[in-house]
C-alpha cells in the first residue's frame, strides 16, 4: 500500500532548451510578487540555492526545467486524509494530505457512526414527503414534459442523467383515460377507464419543467440547505466548511477523483481548512505538459526571463493547456505540495456496531491522468452498485393513456 512519491513526466524533446540555454534575470522574485495575476503568465525557474532552498518536496521535480506561472487563485481549502479498510480489518487514516478547494463540485455524504452507507430516499414519494428545495439523483430518471401551444397539447419524454440536481416545485395529480377492447371480433367494444397518477414537478438544469411519478424508484438525496437536518442529505465541500465543525468524516459519492496518483477510497476525514493563495503552473518543455499548483505561502523564490518562447511548440501547448484548464484544475482535489509521506496511520473505531457490510469502503487505487492535454476528467460515482445507475428502460411506462386532467395537489391531501 506504498504511495508513489514521484510523478513520471514524459521526456523532453531532443531539440528543447535547457535551463542554461535561457537568459534568466538577476533579480529573484518571491511568490507574492505574482499575487492578483501581476506579471502573469511568466516563465520562471525555481531558485534551489546552495542547499536546495525551501522548495516544497512536491515541487522539486519541476526544478530541473523552466515552468510557466499562469493563474493566481485565492480560496479556502479543506485538508483531508483518506480512510482505508481491507475486507475485514479496521479503518485506518492513511496517505498524504489531500487539499479540497471550496469550489470543488463533488457531492459528499456524512459517514454514519458505524461506517456503513448513509441512507437515501428510495422513491420520489419519499422525497415529496419532505419537499426539499433541491434533490440529487443517483439514478437515471425519465419524466414527462407537457406543452400546450395554440390549444394543442403535446407530451414529451424527458431523460435526466444520474448525477443531476433538480429543483422541487410542487405535486400534481394527473388523470389518464385508458381504453381496452372487450368482447370478440365484430362484437368487440371499447371500454374506458380513468387512472390517477401523482407527480413531483421539478425544474431541471435547462430550466425545463419535468413531471416525475411519485412511484419512481431509485436512490435520491436531499441537497443541503441551512437548517436541514436529515440523514439523507448530500453536501458540497463549501457547505461543510461553512456550517460544520471539523474534523468530520465524509464520503465523496459523486465528483472527480484526485488528479494525481494517490491512494483514494472516497472516504475522507476532513481535518480542517484555511484560506490559501496558489499559482496554477505548467511544464513547458515536455512533449506532454502537465499542470501543477504552487502554494504562495511556500518560502521559496524564482527567477524570471524575458526570452521569447512563442515559436516553441511545447510552450504554445502549455499556454493553451493553462488557458483552457487552469481554473477548473484549481477546483479539483490535489495532494499537498508538502508531500507529507511520513504521516502516521491512525485507526478509527466505529462508535456503533456496523449493521451491514459495506463494500464501498474498500480501497480504490485511482490513478488518474495528471495531464489535461486530453479532455477534462469527468465526474463519476464512487459507488459501484448497479442500483445507483439503473437504466432508463427499467422504469415503468410514462404515459398511461390520454391525459384528461392535470391539477396541482395540496401536499396534505397527498400524504394524509
Amino acid at each position: 500500500m506504498a504511495e508513489p512519491e514521484d510523478i513520471q513526466l514524459v521526456p523532453l524533446a531532443d531539440d528543447t532548451p535547457t535551463l542554461d540555454d535561457i537568459n534568466w534575470d538577476d533579480e529573484k522574485h518571491v511568490l507574492n510578487d505574482f499575487r492578483a495575476d501581476i506579471g502573469l503568465p511568466q516563465v520562471v525557474k525555481f531558485d534551489e540555492g546552495e542547499t536546495g532552498g525551501n522548495i516544497p518536496p512536491g515541487l522539486k521535480i519541476y526544478c530541473n526545467q523552466p515552468v510557466l506561472f499562469h493563474t493566481h487563485t485565492s480560496k479556502r481549502q479543506a485538508r483531508a486524509r483518506t480512510i482505508y479498510r481491507d475486507q475485514t480489518g479496521p479503518f485506518y487514516e492513511v496517505g498524504q494530505t489531500l487539499l479540497i478547494p471550496e469550489d470543488f463540485e463533488g457531492w459528499f455524504e456524512l459517514v454514519p457512526p458505524d461506517f456503513s452507507r448513509a441512507s437515501c430516499c428510495r422513491t420520489i414519494r419519499e422525497l415529496a414527503e419532505v419537499m426539499p428545495a433541491k434533490f440529487f439523483t443517483r439514478t437515471n430518471l425519465r419524466g414527462i414534459r407537457i406543452t400546450d401551444e395554440n390549444g394543442s397539447q403535446e407530451i414529451f419524454e424527458r431523460k435526466i442523467r444520474a448525477g443531476s440536481v433538480l429543483r422541487v416545485d410542487s405535486i400534481f395529480t394527473a388523470k389518464w383515460r385508458t381504453t381496452a377492447k372487450t368482447g370478440m371480433f365484430k362484437k368487440s367494444n371499447k371500454e374506458f377507464t380513468t387512472v390517477e397518477e401523482q407527480y413531483l414537478k421539478c425544474i431541471d438544469i435547462d430550466n425545463k419543467e419535468v413531471l416525475i411519478s411519485l412511484s419512481t424508484k431509485g436512490k435520491f438525496n436531499i441537497v443541503y440547505a441551512k437548517g436541514v437536518n436529515d440523514g439523507r442529505t448530500v453536501f458540497r465541500i463549501k457547505d461543510l466548511i461553512d456550517d460544520f465543525t471539523l474534523p468530520m468524516k465524509v464520503k465523496l459519492i459523486y465528483g472527480k477523483p484526485p488528479v494525481v496518483p494517490c491512494i483514494f477510497t472516497g472516504i475522507l476525514i476532513l481535518k480542517g481548512h484555511k484560506s490559501e493563495d496558489s499559482i496554477v503552473a505548467s511544464t513547458i518543455l515536455n512533449q506532454r505538459n502537465v499542470l501543477f499548483e504552487v502554494p504562495m505561502d511556500a518560502s521559496c523564490s524564482v527567477y524570471t526571463t524575458a526570452d521569447d518562447f512563442s515559436k516553441m511548440e511545447t510552450y504554445s501547448d502549455a499556454l493553451k493547456l493553462c488557458d483552457r484548464f487552469a481554473r477548473s484544475y484549481s477546483a479539483m482535489i490535489k495532494l499537498s505540495a508538502d508531500l507529507d509521506t511520513g504521516n502516521q496511520m491512525i485507526q478509527h473505531i466505529p462508535t456503533e456496531k456496523m449493521k451491514r457490510p459495506n463494500a464501498s469502503l474498500k480501497t480504490l487505487d485511482l490513478i488518474t491522468n495528471i495531464s489535461y492535454t486530453d479532455d477534462e476528467p469527468q465526474d463519476q460515482f464512487m459507488d459501484s452498485d448497479a442500483e445507483s445507475l439503473r437504466s432508463y428502460g427499467e422504469q415503468a411506462p410514462l404515459q398511461k393513456g390520454q391525459l384528461v386532467e392535470l391539477q396541482k395537489s395540496d401536499r396534505d391531501s397527498v400524504f394524509c
